[in-house]
């Protein structure tokens, strides 16, 4: 093995045990723990005889517009009948999208832009559909948004495509940023094709996904000129 690969794989594992342990991502960290607790508090309400309606009440958007726990919770609630890989599939994200923001947004501001994303997400999707919904997915989707645009705008040095060809972060740097900042073309793409009907989901979760992706590509662009 060349010294050059050597440094490659070093600088690879190095980056995935520092995002392991959230190491200078401690923020997100805890939204992840949050999210999979509360889930946890979801399953055990059903399971101790919660009625329906106790728990639309509690967990979704179903009193919209009369306040109800459910309105701010349901940022951090998913949808019954359990699926783990919803759940995951969703903290991965964060873990992975979350944490990148991070480093740019800080602990504070991190968690603002997810709560202020999710519920907007949640109120837009319900107010539009009329149907109750989650909001998870919607305000970790912003931080897949905010991370594309702010990057191309403000760090476009990681885009350098110089740097693939050297040895240690610089060249792992570059190719995270660019798989990670062509993820929300993708997502844009497949929340449409989800809203007019190319793609089976529900119409609410698919105005919720796109109003979060949308949501963090607009904080972006303001937070650049502020």
């Amino acid at each position: 093995m060349t010294e050059f690969n050597l440094w490659r794989d070093q600088g690879i594992a190095d980056g995935i045990r520092t995002r392991l342990r959230f190491e200078d991502r401690l923020a997100t960290g805890y939204l992840a723990l949050t999210i999979m607790l509360w889930y946890l508090v979801q399953i055990g309400v059903v399971f101790l005889g919660g009625d329906k309606a106790f728990i639309q009440w509690m967990f979704t958007t179903q009193s919209f517009p009369a306040l109800s726990p459910g309105l701010f919770f349901s940022i951090i609630s998913h949808a019954f009948p359990p699926r783990l890989t919803h759940l995951f599939g969703n903290v991965a994200m964060l873990w992975l999208f979350g944490g990148e923001c991070e480093q740019h947004l800080g602990k504070v501001e991190l968690v603002g832009f997810f709560v202020v994303t999710s519920l907007a997400s949640v109120s837009l999707g319900t107010a539009v559909s009329g149907q109750n919904t989650l909001g998870a997915s919607g305000g970790i989707l912003a931080f897949v948004g905010f991370y594309c645009v702010h990057m191309v705008g403000t760090h476009r040095e990681v885009f350098d495509f110089e740097t693939l060809t050297e040895a240690g972060s610089m060249g792992l740097r570059t190719y995270w940023g660019v798989i990670l900042a062509l993820t929300p073309i993708v997502l844009i793409l497949y929340s449409v094709g989800q809203i007019i009907g190319l793609l089976p989901v529900s119409r609410t979760d698919a105005i919720g996904h796109l109003t979060g992706v949308l949501c963090g590509i607009r904080y972006a662009f303001i937070r650049s000129r502020i």
